[in-house]
């Protein structure tokens, strides 16, 4: 607390102030805390006052309030959500999640608290005259990654091409492309985004299976799936689950006094835009920042590899041929799961690390390609170590090294897209979610890409122009 009133007395921004409080206070033990991924209407979204609602969150809040509990709500993505709850991110999913002996495996499942089965849809024109899955050899079905589906295709369908994709969003596009010739999903779900989307696609068949949906806990967790089994019983006693059904799948569809969830205002979007942007900006500047720091240094063992510093060299040589050599997204995991940090130091530290690596290459050119007779030329005039570094030598190597080094930082800054995996609402995370109630991929995702390209190309002409101030001072030998 001394911390934060001194963080407000130094007026530090309200933005920045809430991206530490987020890193430095945990969960206390009166929080229940659940994830979802927020893109799954009508089970978990974000309604028009840009807040999440929807049949798993109502659900969530009732067996928070029956657990005597404050609620906070974790949304990440699906494909990496098990893995969250693993590492202790959150306490429980709250997210629809099928029972299936895998996941059992991993997790302890409640009872069910609700049922429903997967059903295949296909354009309402049928161009390829489908009319069960039985007639879908060789054909392109759809699922979204990492749900139940997938695994049921191509275990029970071998002949079918099942194609994965991020969301029933995109699933939608290719269907209209005509790109796809079917997509499985789940009956409730397929009807009521279908509805609020205004697509032509319908169900054809029977259900192709029925599923029993529960709340995944951590297998030393049996307190509280105890707690939670108890709750969803008496939740289906006393007729609350039944009411949150009828709340989202009665006659209405949609919760009383609510728009549908399409109505999201504009004020609202442009709010969830321009704080994710920020963010973006806030992760980016800070990796940026630590990254150009630690290049220094890292470029010059790289360069100074003879001597004492033979070993150091080396192992620094190591460490970023590794970290230049494998993929950020599993680095972001790994530091994140692995390493067990909270989700905004997880960031800062990888995309920094990963700047530090890529900029220390772009230092190194720069020191390399500075003729050894300017040094030489430096010492005879008197000139200590460290001032033949700040007046001669790096001044040469910064200007050839400058475009280099504004293209990382360019590319880190659209890399900050990668943090959303890990539960950060960045700019395209927000977009994401503005997207899954909208269905209108193409507007939200070239506003991103405008947002980008609004900070990323000023960069670029900034570092012209800084290019061609260092020239005129004579730190030239083209």
């Amino acid at each position: 607390m001394c911390f934060i009133m001194a963080m407000k007395r130094l007026k530090v921004p309200v933005l920045l102030m809430s991206m530490v409080c987020a890193i430095t206070l945990s969960a206390t033990s009166d929080e229940f805390v659940t994830a979802l991924t927020g893109k799954f209407p009508p089970f978990n979204y974000y309604n028009e006052g840009g807040d999440l609602a929807g049949f798993d969150v109502d659900v969530s809040r009732e067996i928070a309030k029956r657990l005597k509990k404050e609620l906070r709500i974790v949304t990440t993505e699906w494909d990496g959500i098990i893995a969250g709850l693993l590492a202790g991110k959150y306490d429980a999913i709250v997210a629809s999640m099928a029972i299936t002996p895998e996941r059992k495996q991993s997790v302890n499942f409640s009872e069910p608290y609700y049922r429903s089965g997967a059903q295949m849809f296909v354009h309402r024109d049928n161009p390829n005259h489908i009319y069960s899955i039985d007639e879908c050899s060789g054909l392109r079905i759809a699922v979204v990654l990492g749900e139940t589906y997938q695994q049921f295709l191509e275990k029970n369908y071998p002949d079918i091409e099942v194609v994965t994709l991020k969301s029933t969003v995109s699933i939608f596009e290719m269907m209209e492309q005509q790109r796809i010739a079917g997509f499985v999903t789940d009956r409730l779900v397929g009807l009521w985004q279908i509805k609020n989307a205004g697509r032509s696609f319908v169900p054809v068949g029977e259900m192709l299976y029925t599923e029993s949906i529960g709340i995944p806990v951590r297998k030393d967790s049996n307190k509280l799936l105890k707690q939670i089994n108890r709750s969803i019983s008496d939740m289906k006693v006393d007729g609350t689950m039944d009411k949150i059904y009828q709340k989202y799948f009665g006659t209405v569809g949609v919760a009383e006094g609510e728009s549908a969830v399409g109505g999201m205002t504009f004020s609202i979007i442009a709010n969830k835009l321009l704080k994710g942007f920020a963010i973006t900006l806030l992760i980016a500047f800070l990796a940026i920042s630590l990254g150009f720091l630690f290049s220094i240094p890292t470029g010059l063992l790289l360069v100074y590899n003879s001597g004492f510093w033979a070993l150091p060299s080396r192992i620094i040589r190591m460490f970023v041929d590794f970290i230049r050599g494998t993929p950020v997204l599993i680095q972001l995991l790994f530091v994140w799961l692995g390493l067990g940090l909270k989700a905004f130091p997880a960031a800062i530290i990888t995309l920094g690390i990963c700047a530090m690596c890529y900029m220390a290459e772009a230092v190194r050119a720069g020191l390399i390609s500075v003729a050894p007779g300017q040094a030489l030329a430096a010492r005879a005039l008197g000139l200590s170590s460290f001032d033949r570094f700040r007046f001669v030598i790096w001044p040469q190597a910064f200007r050839i090294a400058l475009p280099s080094l504004m293209n990382n930082v360019v590319a880190l800054i659209k890399d900050t897209a990668l943090v959303s995996i890990i539960s950060i609402p960045e700019l395209i995370r927000e977009a994401q979610s503005i997207i899954s109630v909208t269905f209108e991929p193409h507007k939200y995702y070239l506003i991103a890409a405008l947002m980008f390209f609004a900070v990323t190309f000023p960069l670029m002409k900034l570092s012209g122009r800084i290019e061609r101030a260092i020239q005129a001072k004579g730190f030239k030998h083209d």
